[in-house]
C-alpha cells in the first residue's frame, strides 16, 4: 500500500515538473519578441513559439528594398537559422474592426480574406515557381482558413546576401493575415522546403 502511495506521489510530482517545464519554455519563446511584435501578435490573435535551431534578431523596418516593383509590409519578427543562415521574416496585418465609418467602408468594400491577384502578379517570380494553395493539413496546424505560397522577385540580393525568397500568405477570416518570407541562397532550394516544413505551426491563430 505504501509503495503504491509513493508511486502515485512520484507520478504526480513528475507531471507537475513537466507542466512547469513546458510552461517555462513556451513563455521563454514568447519573451524573445519585442513589444511591437507582441502587440501585433495580440492584435492578430496569434500565438508564437521560436522554432528550434533559430535565433531572433532585430527586424529591418523598411522592407521596400526587396524589389522596386512592390512594397513589402514591415517585419515584426526575424529569425536566422543557426546552421544554414536561412532567414525568416514575419509580417502581420490585423483587419479593421467596425468601430467607425472608414473601417465599416473598408470591411464592406475590400476583400481582405483572400489574396489580391494584382498584388501577387506584381511580386511573383514565375521563373522559379507558380503560386500554389497551402494544403488543408498545414492550414489546420495554424488554425487558418486559406493560404498561398510562391517565390517573389528579389532585386539582386536582399541585404547583399539572399537572391531568392519564398513567400507564404496565410489568412484567418475577418481577423488577420500573416506573411512569412523565407530568404535563401541559390543552392538552398531543397533546404528551404525542409525549413518551411520544420517551422510550420510556429504561428497559430487563436
Amino acid at each position: 500500500m505504501m509503495k503504491n502511495d509513493i508511486f502515485r506521489k512520484n507520478i504526480y510530482l513528475l507531471g507537475m515538473f513537466l507542466s512547469c517545464f513546458f510552461c517555462f519554455n513556451y513563455t521563454h519563446a514568447q519573451s524573445n519578441v519585442d513589444e511591437d511584435a507582441e502587440l501585433y501578435l495580440n492584435k492578430c490573435m496569434l500565438s508564437y513559439f521560436e522554432p528550434k535551431n533559430y535565433y531572433s534578431i532585430k527586424s529591418v523596418g523598411d522592407c521596400s528594398s526587396i524589389h522596386p516593383d512592390f512594397h513589402q509590409g514591415a517585419f515584426f519578427i526575424t529569425l536566422i537559422n543557426k546552421e544554414n543562415q536561412i532567414r525568416i521574416a514575419i509580417s502581420m496585418i490585423d483587419y479593421p474592426k467596425p468601430t467607425n465609418k472608414i473601417n465599416k467602408y473598408l470591411i464592406a468594400n475590400v476583400d481582405m480574406n483572400h489574396f489580391s491577384e494584382k498584388a501577387v502578379a506584381a511580386q511573383i517570380d514565375t521563373t522559379l515557381s507558380k503560386m500554389m494553395d497551402i494544403e488543408a493539413l498545414h492550414l489546420k496546424k495554424m488554425n487558418a482558413d486559406r493560404g498561398i505560397i510562391y517565390n517573389i522577385k528579389v532585386d539582386g540580393k536582399y541585404l547583399g546576401i539572399y537572391p531568392r525568397c519564398k513567400k507564404i500568405e496565410v489568412y484567418k477570416d475577418n481577423t488577420a493575415r500573416v506573411e512569412l518570407l523565407f530568404f535563401y541562397k541559390e543552392n538552398q532550394e531543397n533546404q528551404v522546403r525542409d525549413e518551411i516544413e520544420k517551422t510550420w505551426g510556429m504561428l497559430r491563430f487563436k
